[in-house]
Order: C-alpha cells, then structure tokens, then sequence
C-alpha cells in the first residue's frame, strides 16, 4: 500500500507547489528538497513492499515511509493555508497586522521540514541495514485503457450450476408442511450466495412462496439489526416504521418478525453464517405453522448448517470440475460465448492457468479480468502464470493471495481507489457518484484539466468493474454506474492491504480503541456512554460514519484536534442541532456531508472552508429548509452543492464560483439576483420556484449559461402556476429538464430545442401530452409521474418519439388506456409502468417493437398481471414484475418471460 500512498503524494506536493508558488516562496527550496528526498525513497519501495511479509522491520520501514510522505503534505498544506489566509483578499493595513503571524508560521514550517528531512534520513540508514535494493520507482507498467466490459459474478457467468439449481429448487418445493431448511456450504468464493440467488429467483420458487426475503448475516453479527432488515422486507417502509424498529429491542423485533410470518408460507434466506450462535438467536423467529415454508442457509462452515438442521444434508460447493473451469475461464479471459474455444497457442498455457485456480468461481472471475484487458500474447499469458507461487505464499487460504495478483496489477492510483472501498461496510451499496466526489476531495484522481476530474474517477470505477474487483449494483438507463458493492472476499483483501501499513481503521464494536495513527476512519458502531475519541487524536484525513443513528449530541468533534481532515461524512447521523461553530478550524477540508443530519442552520464560520469542494445539506425532506448566512461566495473552491431547500435573510451571493458544477436547493430570487455567466463550470442546476417565479425573465438570465445542461426546476409549497414557460425555448445549452410540483395544466408550446432527457412529477396536466412531447426530436428519456390527469386516455402515434430509448409512466392514476400506433417507438429499449391503478392493458403494439429490451411493471394491479399477453410477454428479453410493498430487490432482469412477482397473503 505504501507505493500508491508515496506515488500520490509526491504528485499532490507537486500540484501544491505550483497552486501555492506565492505562498511557498520563502520556504520554496525546502520543500523541492523534501519532494526529491520521498521520489528518491520511493525508488526502494517496491523492494520493500514485496519483502514485507518476510520481515515485520521491513514492514515497520514502509509503514515509516508512508507516514512521512502523508506528514510532508500535511505541513506543507496548513501552512499554505495559513499564510493565504493571512494575506488574500485583505488591505494593507491587515496584511501588515498578520505580517509577524506570517513569520511566525514560516519559521514553524522550516522547523518542521527539517524535522522530516532527519526522519527520512534514518529511514535512509535503516534502508542500508535492512538490505533493501533500488528495483526502480515501484510504479505499475500497466498503462493500456482497460476494456469497458461491465461483469461481476452473476448468474450468466457462472457455470456448472444447473443440476445443483435444480436439486435446491426440488428441495424448497417439496410437498412436506413442516418448516424446513435447505444449505449451501462452500469456501469462500465457491459461489455460494450466487447459487442461493439463481434458487432464490427461480420462476418457480417465486410463484411458490407467499413473501421472501434475503439477509446477509456475515461474521460481525448484529441480532438486531438482521432482524430488522428481514421485517423491512416483509412490510412497507415508511418513517414510522423505521422509527418504531430502532426502539424496539431483540425480544420485540422476534415478536414482530414472527407475526409478519405468521400463517404464510415463506422463503427467507440467510447469506454467508458464520457461527453457529448466529442461528440459535434467529431460529425461534421463525415459526413453523405446517406452511411448508423454508429457510434457505449459506455458510463457509459445514457444522453451521448440520448444527442448523441435523436432517439436511447440505449442498456442498467443492469447486468446480475441469470442463466448468474452462468455460467459465473462457468467458471471462477472452469475452467469448460457450463453447466458444480458445485460440491455439494461449490454450496450454489458459489451461494451466485455470488448473492453478482450482475450480473456485471467484478467483477464475478475477483472473479473467485481469487478462481480458491484457493483449492476448502467450507472453501476456505467460506472466501471470509465472507469478502464481509469489501471490500463493502470501495467504495460508490461497484466496486472497489470487485476488492479490488482481490488486498486484492496478496502477498505483487504482490500488488506492479499491483500498478506500474497504472503508465502507459488508455488503454495502456504495452511490458511485459519492465514491467519486470523495476520490476528488482526497486527492486520488491529479489530472491538468480540473473540470474533468469527475469524469476520470468514473472511468476508475469503470476499469475496478471490469477487473471484477468491484460489482456493479446498479445502472442507469445509458448504462452507466450508479452504485456498486465489493465482494467480501475482495473486501477482505482492501482491508488487509490497508491496515497492513496502518492506512486506515474500522471501528465496529463499542471496545474499539482508536489508533493514533490512523489517518481514515470510518465509525460503522457509536459507544453511548462514553468520549468517542478520548484523548486520542489521530492525524485523520477521512471521517466517515455508517449506519450511525444518533439522537443526542455526544458525538465529540473537537475540530481543532482534526486539522488535517479532508473528509467528513455525517451522512443520516441524526444530530438534531446545528453544527458547531468550530468547523471552521478544519480549513483542509473539501468534502462535507450533511445530509439526513436534520440540521437546520449552518453556521457562518462554513465560509473559511476555502478548500471546500463538496457540501451536501439535503434533509430528508423537500420541505424541511436549512438557513445558511451569505457566505456561498467564499467557497472558492466549490464543486457541488447539494441542497433541497437554502434560506438566506439576504440574496445568497454565489456568483463568482468558477469550479461550481451543482448547484441545487437555490431560490429564484437568488438566483435573479446573481450574474450567473460568471459560474463558468455550472453543469446542474436546480432551482425552488413559488408562485411569483417569473420563469420566462429566469430563462433569460440562464441563456448564456454555455456549460449548463440539467435544469431542475421544482416547488417546495402547494401553487398554482401563473407565468408561461415558453422562455424554455431559448435554452440551447440544456439537454436535461426536470419539473416537479408545478400545477401547469398544460404543457408549454415550446421546450429547450436540444432537450434530450425530460422529467415531469406532480404537474396535474389536462390534457394529452403525447402530441407535444413526440415533436421533441431529441428526446431519449421520458418520465412521467403523477403527471396527466385528463382523459382516461393518452396516445402515442407513429410521427414522433423518434429516438426514446426509456419511458417510465408513474401514477398517472387516471389513465386506464395507451394507445400504440403501429411504427411507434421505433427505438425504444426499456418501458417502465409502475402504479396506474386503472390501465386496463399493455399495448398490443409493443410486440411489434423489435428494439425493446426490457419491460417493468412495477406494483401493478393483479388482475392487470393476470391479463398479460402471452405473445406479448414471450417477445420482451427482460421482464420484470415487481411488487415494491412486498420486496426491496432492484433492478432484476429475468430473461424471455421469467416473472418477478409477490403472491397476494
């Protein structure tokens, strides 16, 4: 770990060199001193790091290494800091008031560089003593672009299964009524929760079972909260029932989860047990009322599941057979098809590469993707090969050492980019775009052009997905990532990559004792009895809490004890008050989450964050405002804001910010109010709009507005929409709108002429809005959602939509019929109807849509199921039938007319 970590911080003394020249010119030839020393250190670690399992004082070394190049940047960037913060924007009279405390500081950085400077000097020594050798700057030779190729281990990849899928789904569907459980046990990585979720989505097994529900119980088990992640399952979610579960304690959370079971026949699984304590707590919640219901077990140890049921004989996962391997090595490395074959001088050498594997489906997965991306030489080939035994020695187990040779090839910054991930709890969905303003905030992604760093750190995901050491959770309708999760094993790895050089902590139980040199944190359990942090002050450059609800205000942030923090990440600690005035003595830092915190004021000392490139503030609802001060306009370096609703006492000055990309939760009048040419990187867009909003007069003022593309436009209150909208028209720039809770009644003659992308949400029309809509020659995507409440009908004709790709109809509650001319739609690829309570049918014509892809019906009417075509049905790839009140599963394609569906109780 402590390359990637010398490699970016040698890159970020660098940048701060030439951003801080100014600042830096008294002590300018200590710091070009200091960097020298680190590359010149830098060049000996690759040596050290590959020795470091052998000596636990080559270890140590590297560990030293890492710690100084993260001090080096420290030091250099609080005194930038300060000295820009004693002399920029100010008069003379204060310039000359601060000029002593300027001395001051510059003799503190000369003392504290040369302070280093002796560190790396016995580091120097101590090099010699341990034999460490100069194997060049230790950076990875990978340098070709990566495949874009999107694969985890999912269904389609794995083979091998389909006698063990079949035997399970026997097993679960047996006539007896007695509760019975089924078991999979396998090493880690075998494709346990894979075969438990080809059963568990079983056509079949769906149409079975009256409710299901799936939990991860991994080895740091919390009774609690597993149970209160299955009942969330079984009912609707809503605030009070989130609040009324966080009260309650075990024997009540039991209580309830028996009675939502009760009487039905249910499937429940229960992914990755470790012990068998686990299942003693969670047995008795699961009654057995002659149901023939089942509980399906995924476990790594074999006694857990005899332990479970003594009866069962449990699905053993041994690995897979030779032919399996081949296959599955084959779609993987080369990206072919089954069956496919392999080109005749790679074949011995795949061949042995898959033996060395050993039949177990995540590593041939990981392997796989680390040569998809390479030239398919047997040279290529042969390489990996070789290094077998090197990565094999590594781990007793064997697994982590293969993943290892996955993680051996990332370029330094991606070694960084997967070990962050370990930060973020088991089985956690991560958003990507959180991941990537964090990636930004920390330094990882250096690029010349700074607009583009957004765009470089998805295509970081994007390579971690396609080498499979990421999963994809999620996509857009253009098919990029929305969120993504990392395997446990592979988590493992991250974990161990990192704390091996003290790079980061986890703090997940109430003894946790925090580490003095921990520079990330990520807090996943919150003692209530005591200081959080004690006396403990660790260097932190990342803070970040998960799954912290918190409802008091012991959360002990003495902020000047974090000077060096970059990242802070509050997100759903529910403090309830506002934040402490003290933020401001974290001037370091860029990325500030807020959001679900229900604070209801900043405080103005925000405004010194001069370094401050995202600022989340969402509360959980549109209409819970936070007030801010005027200070927006000092966040120079701001990216992203995200708000629903901001409040100021004055217009809230923003113009000016030339890094600002998002902005949203801003009125109109400020909006009015402010030049907004001068936000030369604005991109997105969201403005609170009221009764006396004169959208035409707010369109004007964003005509000029060259790099605006997403316009948000959305009420917070009840109103009734007054002014025209036709100034639309003269937005060019923009390609995505969004209007939400804005009583139009009709639609506007007139919409952006590039307009690719619409939304409309609560906007009560009157009329038909497909023949305006068709006419918009550009659209791709249409959303509509509690939109049209005219006629019962809506029709869509062959003239228009000539290139939508998506359309979503949501609670249009009034429509009980689409009409589809023939011709229609002719590039659609994904239809989404979700709660049109009266829609009597689905248009016979989709049938004849050869583009169409995917078809989702989501909590739709029973008797409208019952009604599908068959035809229909059997000419739709991927359809999706999807009760939300019944199940929490996203985003699940089953192929030629697989169905999705809840059975009523």
């Amino acid at each position: 770990m402590a390359d990637p970590v010398i490699s970016l911080v040698i890159g970020r003394i660098v940048d701060l060199l030439n951003k801080n020249s100014v600042f830096l010119k008294d002590v300018e030839r200590q710091v070009e001193k200091l960097k020298d020393d680190l590359v010149w250190m830098r060049c000996f670690l690759k040596d050290a790091e590959q020795r470091q399992d052998e000596d636990a004082r080559i270890r140590n070394w590297v560990s030293l290494v890492r710690a100084a190049a993260y001090d080096a940047e420290d030091v250099i960037e609080i005194f930038a800091s300060k000295v820009e913060f004693f002399t920029k924007d100010k008069g003379l009279v204060t310039k000359l008031t601060y000029y002593p405390l300027k001395i001051v500081n510059r003799y503190k950085i000369g003392k504290e560089i040369k302070s280093l400077q002796m560190r790396l000097n016995d580091m120097e020594t101590s090099r010699d003593k341990y034999g460490i050798k100069n194997l060049g700057e230790g950076t990875s030779t990978h340098g070709e672009e990566l495949q874009r190729i999107r694969r985890s281990v999912e269904d389609k990849d794995i083979v091998g299964f389909e006698e063990k899928t079949k035997s399970l789904v026997a097993e679960l569907l047996k006539e007896d009524k007695n509760r019975r459980l089924v078991s999979i046990v396998g090493m880690g990585g075998a494709g346990k929760t894979t075969l438990a979720k080809k059963v568990y989505n079983h056509a079949d097994v769906r149409t079975r079972f009256d409710c299901r529900a799936w939990v991860c119980v991994s080895s740091s088990y919390n009774h609690k909260e597993t149970l209160r992640t299955i009942i969330k399952q079984l009912n609707p979610i809503t605030n009070e029932l989130l609040d009324m579960l966080e009260k309650m304690q075990e024997q009540d959370l039991e209580e309830r989860l028996r009675q939502d079971l009760q009487d039905k026949r249910y499937l429940v699984v229960l992914d990755d047990v470790w012990k068998e304590e686990a299942w003693d707590c969670l047995a008795g919640a699961f009654p057995d009322v002659n149901a023939s219901s089942r509980l399906l077990l995924t476990s790594r140890n074999l006694e857990v599941a005899q332990h479970a049921d003594a009866l069962s004989h449990p699905c053993e996962l041994k690995t897979l057979g030779q032919e399996d391997s081949w296959q599955l090595f084959l779609k993987m490395a080369l990206g072919h098809g089954a069956n496919a074959g392999c080109p005749p001088d790679l074949e011995e050498v795949g061949r042995e590469i898959t033996r060395r594997c050993d039949g177990l489906p995540l590593a041939i997965t990981v392997i796989g993707g680390l040569l998809v991306a390479k030239k398919k030489l047997k040279s290529e080939w042969e390489k990996v090969l070789n290094n077998f035994s090197t990565y094999l020695s590594r781990s007793q187990s064997g697994v982590l050492a293969i993943l290892e040779l996955s993680y051996a090839d990332l370029s330094p910054k991606l070694k960084f980019c997967f070990s962050y991930l370990g930060l973020f709890p088991e089985d956690h969905v991560i958003s990507v775009r959180k991941l990537i303003r964090m990636w930004v905030a920390e330094g990882i992604i250096q690029k010349r052009d700074a607009k583009n760093l957004e765009e470089t750190a998805a295509y970081d995901v994007e390579q971690l997905c396609s080498r499979n050491m990421v999963q994809v959770a999620e996509t857009t309708v253009d098919e990029r990532i929305r969120s993504c999760r990392v395997h446990d094993l592979l988590r493992e790895l991250a974990i161990r990559k990192a704390e091996d050089e003290n790079f980061f902590q986890i703090h997940d139980t109430r003894d946790d004792e925090i580490s003095a040199k921990s520079r990330y944190l990520a807090v996943h359990s919150l003692p209530l009895d005591k200081n959080y942090f004690g006396s403990s002050t660790p260097p932190l450059r990342s803070l970040l809490f998960f799954n912290v609800r918190c409802h008091r205000k012991n959360i002990s942030l003495i902020f000047k004890s974090f000077r060096k923090l970059r990242i802070l990440d509050l997100e759903n600690v529910n403090m309830y008050f506002n934040l402490p005035k003290g933020i401001r003595e974290v001037r370091l830092l860029r990325y500030l989450n807020l959001r679900g915190t229900y604070i209801s004021r900043l405080p103005h000392s925000v405004g010194c964050l001069r370094y401050l490139q995202t600022l989340d503030i969402r509360n959980s609802e549109y209409r819970l405002p936070v007030k801010v001060s005027n200070f927006i306009w000092k966040l120079e370096s701001l990216r992203h804001l995200y708000a629903y609703w901001m409040v100021c006492d004055v217009p809230l000055k923003i113009e000016g910010l030339r890094n600002l990309q998002t902005l949203s939760g801003i009125r109109f009048e400020d909006v009015m109010h402010n030049n907004m040419i001068t936000l030369t990187s604005l991109q997105k867009l969201e403005i609170v709009v009221d009764d006396g909003s004169e959208i035409d007069k707010l369109c004007m003022h964003l005509s000029e507005v060259g790099n605006l593309k997403t316009l948000h436009l959305r009420c917070n209150l009840d109103m009734h929409w007054p002014q025209s909208l036709a100034g639309l028209s003269c937005l060019h720039h923009v390609t995505e709108l969004k209007l939400v809770q804005l009583e139009l009644r009709m639609l506007p003659p007139d919409f952006p002429p590039n307009l690719s992308r619409l939304s409309l949400k609560s906007t009560y029309l009157m009329d038909d809005p497909m023949p305006v809509l068709e006419k918009l020659g550009q659209l791709s995507f249409l959303k509509m959602k509690a939109t049209y409440f005219g006629p019962h009908h809506v029709v869509i004709s062959r003239h228009g939509f000539h290139q939508l790709k998506f359309l979503e109809l949501s609670r249009l509650l009034a429509l009980d019929e689409t009409k589809v001319e023939k011709g229609a739609l002719p590039q659609l690829r994904c239809l989404r109807i979700r709660s049109c309570s009266r829609l009597r049918k689905l248009p016979e014509e989709l049938k004849h849509i050869s583009s169409l892809d995917a078809l989702e019906l989501v909590d739709m009417p029973k008797d409208f199921i019952s009604r599908l075509d068959a035809d229909l049905v059997s000419s739709v790839p991927n359809l999706r039938i999807f009760d939300s009140l019944k199940k929490r599963c996203r985003h699940m394609y089953f192929p030629h007319g697989m169905v999705a569906m809840s059975r009523g109780d």
